[in-house]
């Protein structure tokens, strides 16, 4: 497992030792933001709420999350003609101004204790409303972002954490990656790119995360970490 790309055999092997306790070096980290990082669910579901009104449509389902404005503008069924009219008016709610977002329980202490330049935020948000979003929660700047305005197929597509891995990689970060998510489409996206997907419930329930994360883990809280030469050793603690 010394290359920079894992299989699935090794990957899960990784996720047993984190399971029974053991220590797993990694080399980055890749996080998704709304409802993983940021406690911004309620904030989402409630601008959803006001284009639906304002589009005439059914209030959107919980299981949009993860996907880009433009995906959940078309799930949500609004006619093709006004689909870029409403995703500008989904991006220009979520990116006002004045937000007041905390951070997860445990996500403050677990990005300070990584290493610089190994870990970045790879987000279905658009880039206005990442900065917006992620400012608001007062978190420390990871070293790059990867938004929806980046990709050409959002998640659960692998593309958004391809393009994770590559940043990371092009800073130096040979080995593991971890990637955290709270949404299915998350998951999907982390773990087809070749991440080591640990899923944190709350936007889905623990049960719905399991089958697409190598590890499910309760929250941000029980994570561990140690500097290495190479990156950090990742540990979750045993309950």
């Amino acid at each position: 497992m010394s290359g920079p790309f894992m299989t699935e055999d090794e990957l899960d092997a990784l996720a047993a030792d984190l399971r029974s306790g053991r220590e797993v070096a990694a080399a980055g980290a890749l996080f998704d933001m709304d409802g993983t990082l940021v406690d911004s669910v309620p904030a989402v579901e409630a601008s959803w709420r006001m284009v639906a009104d304002e589009f005439g449509v059914p209030r959107l389902p919980a299981t949009l999350h993860g996907l880009t404005a433009q995906a959940v503008v078309v799930a949500a069924g609004i006619h093709p003609d006004h689909r870029e009219r409403a995703a500008a008016r989904l991006v220009e709610i979520e990116s006002r101004p004045g937000q007041e977002l905390k951070a997860l329980p445990g996500v403050r202490p677990f990005v300070d204790s990584l290493p610089e330049g190994h870990w970045g935020v790879v987000t279905s948000a658009p880039r206005e409303v990442a900065r917006a979003r992620y400012g608001a929660a007062r978190l420390p700047r990871p070293a790059f972002f990867v938004t929806g305005d980046d990709v050409t197929a959002g998640k659960p597509d692998p593309e958004p954490f391809r393009k994770g891995l590559a940043a990371l990689r092009a800073r130096g970060c040979a080995g593991v990656v971890v990637a955290v998510e709270d949404t299915v489409a998350g998951l999907r996206s982390a773990r087809g790119a070749g991440c080591l997907a640990l899923g944190v419930p709350g936007t889905y329930r623990a049960a719905e995360l399991s089958p697409h994360a190598h590890l499910v883990i309760d929250s941000f809280e029980v994570l561990r970490t140690r500097a290495t030469d190479t990156g950090f050793s990742l540990l979750v603690a045993l309950r």
